[in-house]
């Protein structure tokens, strides 16, 4: 069995445990769950044209299941000194730069320092249409907790820029991390298909 299918279906799996005990507490994250699956399903159909690595999968898995833990409460606490909310997104912006930086380098349009502008935008364009999202749920649903209300987590009058921030500090750390990686970690085997 290929590894991304047996992340999709394990990860499927807990999305669907999760959901079960959002059904039962009637938590909003119960409305996660469409989304939620629609990324990783959509992710796992695309991952030949984008060149998707299991390690990459896997951390994108990790990223849905830390947002769906958020049905315990996990948005309201601190940890290591930071909010729940500041880990999530950066964990979000690192595995998306991780995600994109393969597909860029190995099949993208662009070279050198605009493929990082690139990558850069992509993830601020997703973060920009999350918090747009959020806000529209806000609106018509009111307050509660998940992608589709304002709750724990959000309350900040500056939670939609701190939540960018995030995302693109933890981008910044993966191209960096990448970057290291491709340079001097056996690079003959990161070279651009074409």
């Amino acid at each position: 069995m290929q590894w991304n299918r047996l992340i999709l279906w394990i990860t499927t799996a807990l999305l669907i445990l999760l959901e079960f005990y959002s059904l039962q507490t009637d938590s909003h994250y119960k409305w996660d769950f469409l989304f939620l699956m629609l990324m990783i399903w959509s992710v796992y159909f695309i991952r030949t044209k984008i060149k998707l690595h299991p390690l990459h999968f896997s951390l994108l898995a990790v990223f849905l299941l830390l947002h769906n833990l958020g049905t315990f409460g996990t948005y309201s606490h601190v940890y290591f000194g930071m909010e729940y909310d500041f880990w999530v997104h950066s964990y979000f912006g690192f595995v998306s730069a991780l995600m994109l930086f393969r597909a860029y380098h190995l099949v993208g349009p662009y070279r050198g320092w605009f493929m990082y502008l690139a990558i850069i935008a992509v993830i601020l364009g997703f973060s920009a249409f999350h918090e747009l999202f959020e806000y529209a749920g806000a609106v018509t649903l009111g307050e509660g907790e998940g992608v589709l209300f304002i709750g724990a987590g959000d309350n900040d009058a500056w939670d939609t820029q701190k939540d960018m921030r995030n995302n693109l500090l933890g981008a910044v750390a993966g191209l960096a991390l990448y970057r290291f990686y491709t340079s001097f970690y056996r690079p003959e085997r990161h070279k651009r298909i074409r």
